[in-house]
């Protein structure tokens, strides 16, 4: 009894003293807090109070045609396809490492001729000759993982899944919005091959206003020439309009997982912005709950911070039970017979003495790759509030200039109908038209292009606020 206790002492003072240290290995970084990052400030007081986007956000632009290739998209585009790909492999990857934590069972028959030697310790029977070594058992193994390394490596995977299947949502908002987007610049197009065709009556009407001044003498051959090449112009920008909105067309086409021919049958858009512009009122603290990339951020955080624990575990001993049973003869005539059948259990110790560095460089890896998943998501939080402030003070701005390029093409209408007016009856010259004429369009597309960025801006805002995703539950910090 003092035997065994003296050699039970020992062996636990050989396992602690044996044991590799991961002294002065620690992680570095820390996660930002969302609650201290104040906003208030450059958000300004908002339009009015806004309600966190709904999960089918684009509805309130009220174009069903916008709806359905949405529709399309999210369950034809390849990158959906892509992200749910990589939801079956994270699923499997967190099956390997579940089948790691449970008993191990394995059967195996063998049948092999062999020479027996006869300079070793077999009887005369068996030396110098071929006989059949016959085997059938099942063999059984569990590591009793008692650092819970194992345990550490399963739960790193569920974070790694969780975060796979989080990404598959913002997959989802990330096609959603690139297609409102690209929507909205079709619509753009067709506004602006509106006023490239209004731009061409005109010039033709100031071609045939040239041509009768031309016969009174009150003008010459210059001012037709102008006017015959400013319809040319005119002609040739229609047909850039034209060829950008097949090209968006195009787009769209694949966005949605189709053949150009699609983009064919896409007729012209009408949005209407009917959701209110402004932010929820639990901003910043709501959002990382609300964007999947922030949520899908944080899961790999914990994924990394249990793969740390693996690793430390490593550092321990390691104990494995095996144990085995069956039959095993010499030729077949005894091979299932009482006195063949065999059977073994036992434990096994590994323990870690040195390894050249290896496992606390292992540590100090893991613990640098959680570092960089901290500051990644550090680095979303900082760009969310960012993207939500910016999109909030360019819907502001926005709608100032609007309101104020619309009193301009009053201005400049009216402008513009006394040149004609006055180059009707002889009183300006040709360049007077045109010099008011290029101030009306450009001020015009101008005003196009300006109606057209509120779309976009709401649709940016609602990407910035998650466009929808459900709160999530978030591991522990």
């Amino acid at each position: 009894m003092k035997k065994a206790s003296v050699a039970t002492t020992s062996l636990i003072a050989l396992i602690v003293t044996g044991c590799a240290s991961w002294d002065e290995i620690d992680r570095q970084s820390a996660m930002t807090d969302a609650n201290t990052l104040a906003i208030a400030g450059t958000a300004g007081p908002s339009t009015e109070a806004a309600p966190w986007p709904a999960e089918d956000w684009w509805n309130g632009y009220r174009d069903e045609q916008l709806n359905r290739l949405i529709r399309e998209a999210l369950s034809g585009n390849p990158s959906i396809k892509v992200a749910e790909a990589r939801i079956r492999r994270a699923e499997a990857l967190a099956g390997l490492a579940d089948s790691a934590l449970y008993p191990h069972l394995d059967a195996g028959a063998s049948i092999i001729d062999q020479r027996f030697n006869e300079n070793g310790q077999y009887p005369d029977s068996l030396a110098g000759r071929v006989r059949t070594e016959n085997k059938i058992a099942l063999e059984g193994s569990y590591s009793l993982d008692l650092w819970g390394g194992r345990e550490a490596e399963y739960r790193s995977a569920l974070g790694n899944l969780r975060a796979s299947e989080i990404d598959a949502q913002a997959a989802r908002l990330d096609l959603a919005a690139s297609i409102a987007r690209t929507y909205v610049r079709l619509a753009g197009e067709f506004d602006q091959l509106d006023i490239s065709r209004d731009l061409l009556r005109q010039k033709q009407e100031i071609q045939s206003l040239t041509a009768k001044l031309v016969r009174a003498g009150l003008v010459t051959e210059v001012e037709t020439r102008q006017a015959d090449a400013a319809i040319a112009a005119t002609l040739a920008e229609i047909s850039a309009n034209e060829e950008r909105i097949a090209l968006l067309r195009y787009d769209l086409a694949v966005l949605v997982g189709s053949g150009p021919d699609r983009g064919m049958t896409i007729e012209r858009p009408n949005l209407t912005v009917t959701t209110p512009i402004g932010l929820p009122s639990t901003l910043p603290a709501d959002l990382i709950g609300r964007r999947p990339d922030i949520v899908a951020r944080r899961w790999r955080i914990e994924a990394a911070t249990r793969s740390i624990d693996a690793a430390k575990a490593q550092f321990y001993p390691n104990i494995d039970l095996s144990a085995f049973l069956g039959f095993k003869s010499i030729g077949l005539s005894q091979f299932l017979a009482a006195s063949s059948f065999m059977a073994g259990a036992g434990p096994a110790i590994s323990l870690p003495v040195f390894d050249a560095g290896r496992l606390r460089s292992n540590l100090a890896e893991a613990n640098a790759n959680l570092d960089i998943t901290v500051e990644l998501y550090n680095g979303a939080i900082l760009d969310a509030l960012r993207d939500v402030v910016s999109q909030l003070t360019s819907w502001r701005a926005n709608q100032a200039r609007l309101a104020q390029e619309r009193l301009a093409v009053v201005h400049l209408e009216e402008a513009y109908r006394l040149a004609v007016l006055r180059y009707r009856e002889g009183l300006t010259n040709y360049l007077t038209v045109l010099s008011a004429e290029g101030d009306l369009i450009s001020e015009r597309r101008q005003e196009a292009g300006s109606r057209n960025r509120q779309y976009s801006i709401s649709i940016g805002l609602a990407h910035a606020l998650g466009g929808g995703f459900a709160p999530q539950a978030l591991p522990p910090s």
